[in-house]
């Protein structure tokens, strides 16, 4: 990935010594302390530390505690949980999208300035390469957030799950129309694909880095003699299925879109001759067909029928206050943090509800139940494009330079 950080850190420690930012001035981000976690190591050593011990612990310590979040749920999360042990700490917490937060995040950690004790992040391959690798940032969980969580808590801890799936305009569209995924590629619907812009979506270009995995491509290559009856030939400058899928996507006339909300209204909107057709969350479907649009959306695609991807749960390197960072985490594991519990309040005076009700986005903690009529993790993984950290941050820089040399 192309490293920026560098220049990054030369402006923020001038800007540092003439806004006098924070106490703490300008210093390189600090060594991660003992108990982190790093990508691929083993659950032996895990921290011990109960929830119990980190609230006292972050009580004592009386520092504000700072979240950013790509999620609004945590938001009202962290009014919810100051309000339910009745905190004398300052909460301040943000919804940031994940590219603002970045950027943000590395310039804080690497100038000294206040910021994030923790952040809830999207695009994997990023987060990776830009905070994780750089040190700004630190994988972090306890042995009671490894029993509700497990193998999700390496390479970065998932607090959630969303998903991307194929929806269409169900009054032009039958599911079984789009049974494979190399439909997007077929001349008989050129110009009527939509997905949001990877450039301007990380988990779209993770998405699209990953299926040119080798196992995604071997996919990919066996779907391909399914739709169209003969081997896949790959162009010269395709050197898998992956890259072949993603050429004759763009070349097919790919409409790229800014927001999945928008999207999914344009394709379901009534009276519409178009076989209009999204890759866009699960969350904007249901969302927009209680508002009345025609949607439907297609699971049962060959080999796949979308991608699911994480929003991690991660520590900044110079927290003001780590354990009520960390006891905030903990809490959002269980039952009452993801759901509330019918009375917690938030600070309008409403209650917190958490991730009730909701379609597309699915806890870490695989315990908990999913929204009744959406499938449960396990099962999305099975028909789902699952984004590894560690391979897309490796390879995106590649295909997003592939890409960019088949649009023009």
């Amino acid at each position: 990935m192309r490293k920026v950080l560098t220049v990054l850190c030369c402006f923020f420690l001038c800007a540092a010594a003439l806004s006098g930012c924070s106490d703490k001035g300008t210093k390189e981000p600090e060594k991660q302390p003992d108990n982190a976690q790093t990508p691929g190591e083993s659950t032996e050593g895990i921290d011990q530390s109960t929830f119990e011990e980190l609230l006292q612990k972050g009580i004592e310590n009386g520092k504000k505690v700072t979240v950013y979040s790509t999620h609004s749920v945590v938001v009202s999360g962290c009014e919810a949980f100051k309000n339910k042990y009745n905190l004398d700490v300052e909460f301040e917490c943000t919804q940031i999208g994940d590219t603002n937060q970045i950027t943000q995040v590395a310039e804080e950690v690497a100038s000294g300035a206040e910021g994030a004790d923790l952040i809830f992040i999207q695009d994997g391959a990023r987060v990776m390469s830009d905070l994780v690798e750089e040190g700004y940032v630190y994988n972090w969980y306890n042995q009671e957030i490894y029993d509700l969580v497990g193998a999700d808590t390496e390479p970065l801890l998932v607090y959630d799950y969303c998903n991307k799936v194929f929806i269409f305009n169900s009054d032009n569209v039958k599911e079984e129309d789009l049974s494979n995924i190399w439909y997007v590629t077929d001349e008989q619907y050129k110009g009527t694909v939509q997905m949001k812009d990877p450039y301007s979506e990380g988990v779209n270009m993770d998405f699209l880095t990953q299926i040119t995995s080798d196992d995604y491509a071997a996919k990919l290559e066996a779907a391909y003699k399914d739709y169209y009856g003969t081997d896949l030939v790959l162009d010269s400058d395709c050197p898998n299925a992956g890259y072949q899928w993603i050429k004759m996507l763009y070349n097919n006339g790919l409409v790229v879109g800014s927001s999945d909300g928008d999207i999914a209204q344009a394709i379901g909107a009534e009276g519409q001759s178009e076989q209009w057709s999204a890759l866009i969350t699960l969350n904007k479907y249901k969302k927009n067909l209680d508002k009345g649009y025609k949607l439907g959306f297609a699971s049962n695609v060959t080999p796949f029928a979308g991608f699911i991807y994480p929003i991690y749960g991660l520590l900044t390197s110079n927290a003001d206050n780590p354990d009520m960072a960390k006891a905030f985490l903990c809490w959002l594991f269980t039952e009452e943090g993801w759901f509330g519990n019918g009375e917690l309040k938030i600070n309008d005076g409403s209650l917190y509800n958490g991730m009730t009700g909701r379609f597309g986005d699915y806890s870490g903690n695989t315990n908990l139940k999913v929204t009744d009529g959406d499938k449960t993790v396990k099962e999305w993984k099975s028909i789902l494009v699952e984004e590894d950290p560690i391979y897309c941050s490796e390879r995106r820089a590649d295909v997003e330079d592939f890409i960019r040399s088949e649009e023009h």
